[in-house]
């Protein structure tokens, strides 16, 4: 520093008498940081060190800020030092820190090498559920039949899914046992609920696409159910519905078994029944017989030769009215039908809950 003393050939004052103390501190730091960074032999203890002395917490970068007190050349001399100093120490940390950076990837290539002549390993292919495969068919039966395709919403209010479709509010399955509500409450204060059923958008979906109207309907619905071998809190159904005139249950009839047959992929003898839903009139349940067992038991027929498939009938002429149509001019058919034991029937699965336990065994073997 002496010979700083002899260039400028001027007295020193007081601001910059403590700077240099300042310098010499820096020039004292630096020789350490080089000591220290000689001894270095991995790159995280340089990228340590590099933030001890150059980082922005180093204490030194706070006296910069006393550069103030000095004129003009003494501040254009001492930051000329300053530079030069800290750029000598910033370029070997960097140096130093490329090199060891270098030595750990060739270290690893030299650990983990690779020999690209082997054969790979193979990748599992991925493939649809079986659930997935049944609903992409019945979607394919839909347009064949030239059917509207629409999934609707899962969330809906309660008048969509009882009161539009003629099931009044005091009826058993709006209560807690049979569906489940939200916390969530629509514009007019009643709680949310997931539906219990496709036919939840019957009214919303003659109004929106107009008469006549062949819609299929697929998605899931949700019900508080006892889980067993054929019955699932949460299930996918695919519903039917046609609107136009004179509609019979002749025509009902026949569609439905050829349906049936073509997703089964073999003629499969049916049966109706009169049963009640609120929504048809007159109502019916249709059931296929059951092809795993042959009547002798299963814990899907439970012993009855037949297995509950599909919940039909024709539209009841308030749904009609509801959605703005004159139901003597117009009527049609409904019918919602379980993918989960449509798929069980078909492959000779004796429980529906392998479709979601998520056991990869069972996923594997329809891959």
């Amino acid at each position: 520093m002496k010979c700083l003393y002899r260039e400028w050939n001027e007295p020193l004052s007081l601001a910059l008498r403590a700077f240099i103390i300042y310098i010499l501190n820096f020039m004292l730091d630096t020789k350490i940081a080089l000591k220290e960074l000689e001894k270095l032999n991995n790159a995280p203890q340089t990228t340590e060190r590099f933030q001890k002395y150059l980082w922005k917490s180093w204490a030194l970068n706070e006296e910069f800020k006393t550069m103030g007190a000095l004129s003009f050349e003494e501040k254009k001399k001492m930051g000329s030092v300053l530079s030069e100093a800290k750029t000598t120490l910033t370029d070997a940390y960097e140096s130093k820190e490329r090199k060891l950076s270098m030595e750990g990837i060739n270290q690893k290539l030299n650990e983990d090498l690779i020999d690209i002549s082997l054969d790979g390993k193979p990748l599992d292919q991925g493939s649809y559920s079986v659930l997935a495969l049944v609903r992409r068919e019945i979607e394919e039966v839909y347009k064949w039949m030239w059917f509207i395709i629409d999934y609707g919403h899962e969330i809906v209010t309660k008048y969509e899914n009882f009161e539009s479709v003629n099931i009044p509010l005091t009826h058993p399955a709006t209560e807690m046992h049979d569906t489940i509500y939200l916390k969530d409450t629509d514009p007019s204060g009643l709680p949310l609920i997931l539906r219990t059923h496709n036919s939840a958008h019957q009214v919303e979906d003659i109004m929106k696409y107009g008469v006549p109207l062949k819609l299929g309907s697929p998605g899931r619905v949700y019900r508080f159910e006892n889980m067993d071998a054929s019955h699932d809190t949460m299930f996918r159904y695919a519903e039917w519905l046609v609107i136009d005139k004179n509609v019979s249950i002749a025509n009902f009839k026949d569609t439905m078994k050829k349906i049936l047959s073509w997703i089964l992929w073999k003629a499969t003898e049916i049966r109706m029944r009169p049963s009640y839903f609120p929504f048809v009139e007159p109502g019916f349940e249709i059931d296929a017989q059951c092809t795993i067992c042959g009547g002798k038991w299963c814990s899907l027929c439970k012993q009855s030769w037949w297995i509950e498939l599909v919940g039909a009938g024709m539209v009841h002429p308030n749904v009609i009215t509801n959605a703005g149509l004159d139901p003597k001019e117009w009527s049609g058919f409904a019918r919602g039908i379980g993918v989960s034991r449509l798929a069980a029937l078909r492959y000779g699965i004796k429980d529906i809950r392998y479709f979601t336990n998520g056991d990869l065994r069972f996923a594997k073997s329809f891959s």
